[in-house]
């Protein structure tokens, strides 16, 4: 669900939609991952985004506003769990909150990894950074990469390899670092 901001409630509502587009697939991963009703994940994300605008004003600036909304679609699942144990069979509500805590350090742990990522890319030479922008950013094959920068294919796969293997360790001691 997208939400556009609100001409009549000005920076209330950029400030909102702007929070919201940070963490909008972050949400629905969750909603996903906890959800045992896969047809009621988009009404689900729908009603928790409805909640966040209604209760907005209680969001208090400079907390974790990932964790507010994990909060309130968490509150989501378990409300539609429970009109609907009546008509089926549910999981005990035990099991569901222990799967919806483990989601949300899961989704916590991929924004971590994303950060870190980021960083070292930013540390990447500018040859290594345009390699890398060629082909993911662009969505091309690496054999379209090598033709069009003039290296054999084996090269060009032997470079992102190294590329990555680089990357991987500049985000695992980042995320040590920040772990002490």
């Amino acid at each position: 669900m997208t939400i556009q901001p609100d001409p009549e409630n000005g920076p209330r509502s950029q400030r909102f939609v702007q929070l919201h587009m940070a963490i909008q697939r972050r949400l629905y991963g969750y909603v996903i991952s906890v959800m045992p009703d896969f047809s009621a994940v988009d009404d689900i994300v729908q009603e928790t985004v409805m909640v966040m605008w209604r209760e907005f004003d209680t969001f208090e600036p400079g907390t974790d506003f990932a964790a507010w909304a994990m909060a309130i679609a968490r509150n989501q699942v378990f409300k539609h769990i429970k009109s609907r144990r009546k008509h089926q069979r549910c999981l005990r509500l035990e099991t569901l909150h222990a799967v919806a805590e483990t989601a949300e350090a899961q989704a916590k742990d991929q924004d971590d990894r994303l950060e870190a990522l980021r960083n070292c890319v930013k540390k990447l030479s500018s040859k290594d950074a345009q390699l890398l922008a060629l082909r993911y950013e662009t969505g091309s094959t690496v054999k379209s990469v090598s033709e069009r920068i003039g290296q054999s294919l084996n090269t060009m796969y032997h470079r992102l390899y190294v590329i990555r293997i680089g990357l991987l360790q500049c985000v695992e001691r980042q995320l040590a670092r920040e772990a002490r």
